[in-house]
């Protein structure tokens, strides 16, 4: 259960690196809907990892402590960074919306 929650949050990493240029392009495609799809389900990842966290906290064998600590230590600054990207996305769509219409 510790790798999952070590790949989900890769996965969330990942993602959070792409959402802005994805609202880029959803702009210029004029497709909000797909950008508000694509937000619910990195928000869903981000909670999943959560209840991961806080189910690996009662489950953990001592062995696997070290990595779970580690997990624990960057989950503020993945919280932050999907919060700034998130709102890079939805300016840079509407950046892109605005650059279309013009």
């Amino acid at each position: 259960m510790l790798d999952l929650a070590l790949a989900l949050s890769a996965l969330i990493w990942f993602c959070v690196f792409l959402f802005p240029v994805y609202g880029f392009v959803a702009g210029r495609r004029d497709r909000q809907e797909h950008l508000k799809r694509a937000q619910g389900i990195l928000l869903s990842l981000v909670a999943l990892l959560v209840l991961f966290d806080l189910t690996l906290g009662v489950m953990v064998s001592k062995s696997e402590m070290v990595e779970l600590m580690r997990l624990r230590s960057y989950r503020w600054w993945m919280l932050g960074a999907v919060a700034v990207s998130l709102g890079c996305a939805w300016i840079l769509f509407k950046l892109a919306q605005k650059t279309r219409s013009t």
